[in-house]
């Protein structure tokens, strides 16, 4: 038989997990803020980036899952910290869409702004995002 104690660890070791996981990438995504000073020419620019590039879709789901994991455990802390982070939640996803289209478009042909102004979003969004 499942008591509600056996519930609430469960429930503590599940965003425990996942909050842990949470943060580890966090820092990697953190990585884009140091994107100037780790590479020095155009090629070791590239290479982290697509190195780094890989790896914000796992951050992203990861944040998702922790949110659903959340919402099932602690329902009432849930929607009470959207009303009092609602601009922390919306810089974080306004960032994570920033940083989605900085990775998809900094080398497509043709793009308006070129690839600097998209190295400068994925700059603001590793000092953001992680904060």
């Amino acid at each position: 038989m499942i008591t509600y104690d056996f519930l609430q660890k469960y429930w503590w070791f599940v965003m425990s997990l996942l909050g842990g996981i949470l943060v580890f990438l966090l820092f990697v995504q953190g990585g884009q803020s140091m994107l100037n000073s780790l590479a020095r020419k155009e090629e070791e620019k590239k290479l982290l980036i697509n190195a780094l590039g890989r790896k914000w879709e796992y951050t992203f789901t990861t944040l998702v899952v922790f949110g659903g994991a959340f919402f099932a455990s602690f329902p009432l802390f849930y929607s009470t910290s959207f009303g009092g982070a609602y601009w922390a939640w919306m810089i974080l996803l306004f960032c994570f869409v920033l940083q989605a289209i900085s990775y998809e478009y900094q080398s497509k042909p043709g793009n308006i702004f070129g690839p600097k102004t998209y190295r400068a979003f994925l700059f603001l969004n590793g000092v953001l995002a992680t904060f």
